[in-house]
Formats: C-alpha cells, sequence, structure tokens
C-alpha cells in the first residue's frame, strides 16, 4: 500500500475512533416529589439503554415543586417538576425557561 494511502486510513481509522468514543454525561433535576418514583423508573431504562453510547448518570433530587423551579431558574438543575405552572413574574425573570407535561396523575377520594 502506498505511503499516502496507508497515511489516509491511518487518518480514518483515528476519526472512526474519535466518534466512537465513549462520553460521560450528567443530567441532574428536581422539584415535586409525586412522580419522582416514575422519573427513576424512566432514568434506569434510559440509562441501560444509552450505557452503549454514552455514560449517562442521571439524578433527581424530590424536593418539592417550588425547589425545583427555583433550582432550574438558577441553572443549578438541568431540568425540574413541579405542579404548578410558572408565574408571569417567573417566566420574566427566566424568559428562556418552558414547561410541558411529562406525566398525568390521578387523585382517589373517599367520601365515608
Amino acid at each position: 500500500m502506498p505511503g499516502r494511502m496507508r497515511y489516509q486510513l491511518l487518518m480514518l481509522l483515528i476519526v472512526i475512533n474519535d466518534v466512537n468514543a465513549h462520553t460521560e454525561l450528567t443530567v441532574i433535576g428536581a422539584g415535586a416529589t409525586i412522580p419522582a418514583g416514575v422519573y427513576i423508573t424512566w432514568m434506569a431504562g434510559y440509562t441501560s439503554w444509552r450505557v452503549s453510547f454514552v455514560d449517562v448518570h442521571l439524578e433527581y433530587h424530590a424536593r418539592g415543586g417550588g425547589y425545583g423551579k427555583r433550582a432550574v431558574a438558577s441553572r443549578s438543575v438541568s431540568y425540574a417538576g413541579s405542579d404548578s405552572l410558572l408565574s408571569d413574574d417567573e417566566y420574566k425573570k427566566s424568559p428562556d425557561l418552558q414547561m410541558f407535561p411529562s406525566i398525568a396523575l390521578y387523585v382517589s377520594l373517599s367520601l365515608y
């Protein structure tokens, strides 16, 4: 194999190796306590699926929706769970934050 072709093949192998390099990623969330069990279950499934591509470390700190909204607004977490919408003032302070539903829950009441 000529020298230039060997060099190109070597460069291609280096690039391919970099593309397949194992990456580590940490994603931390906080907030509402009610959906914490669902989030933790989802985390385990997602982590086991992604492990061949990325070493994912997922955390969720269930400390209440108000805490979660303050934490995501201060950028100390990547996402938050809350049972209340962001207020107009919270949107004004952090206009890049967006809310979307992740799970729906129900409440059962006994009248007796």
